[in-house]
């Protein structure tokens, strides 16, 4: 067996476990990564050109990942931050009803 295609399919099922690990979705990643294999093989045959194209398709992803998190936290927090909102408001309404209720009653 070729050494590039042993070296393809290690960056594949490492890319496909590493996605996996992220909560990503691991076949996308593991089919960018032997696509890219692929360009990479018919452009610049060698290991190197194949080891750098890969590690920038890590980075790609590193990156991707932390912007994903990043705005899941952001939704989470202006989730949390209006959730807060409104139970403010249900916490006024049910104080001004109690209010009214003592009024009605002449308390």
């Amino acid at each position: 067996m070729n050494v590039d295609v042993i070296i393809v399919i290690g960056f594949a099922v490492l890319f496909h476990r590493m996605a996996a690990l992220e909560h990503l979705s691991a076949w996308v990643w593991s089919v960018s990564s032997l696509g890219l294999s692929f360009v990479v093989m018919q452009v610049r045959p060698g290991v190197a050109p194949l080891i750098i194209a890969q590690l920038g398709l890590f980075g790609v992803m590193w990156w991707y990942n932390a912007r994903r998190v990043r705005t899941r936290e952001r939704g989470w927090a202006a989730r949390r931050e209006e959730e807060g909102r409104q139970q403010e408001a249900r916490m006024k309404r049910a104080q001004d009803e109690i209010a009214r209720e003592r009024e009605r009653r002449g308390e």
